[in-house]
């Protein structure tokens, strides 16, 4: 079985080092700690808030992506961001079940 940490450390290595953006794993944020957070450097402020969960089963996808989005919403990972004057807020529920198929949800 594949466990969430290793599409996290994959997830991570894929984005971490792009120029223009900061890369945070596991930072504590509201009322626990977000998956992975980037941030621009830019004047446009865009953050965007990764959560990921796995799905045992492919019909479960849906599903896992929308506790992964409500789990951003419920502890608030984006307050630290706002104080930061982060604007434009994306947030990414992303739900995996093995290794060959994933769902993202965007709010």
């Amino acid at each position: 079985m594949i466990f969430e940490n290793y599409y996290h450390g994959f997830l991570t290595g894929l984005i971490t080092g792009r120029r223009g953006y900061s890369v945070k794993s596991n930072r504590e944020s509201g009322k626990g700690r977000s998956d992975i957070t980037i941030c621009e450097f830019q004047k446009r402020k865009i953050a965007v808030i990764i959560e990921i969960k796995i799905a045992e089963k492919y019909a479960d996808l849906d599903k896992k992506c929308e506790e992964a989005l409500k789990q951003i919403e419920d502890k608030k990972y984006e307050a630290e961001l706002k104080e930061q004057s982060y604007h434009n807020i994306i947030k990414y529920g992303i739900a995996f079940c093995s290794e060959k198929v994933c769902r993202v949800k965007k709010k």
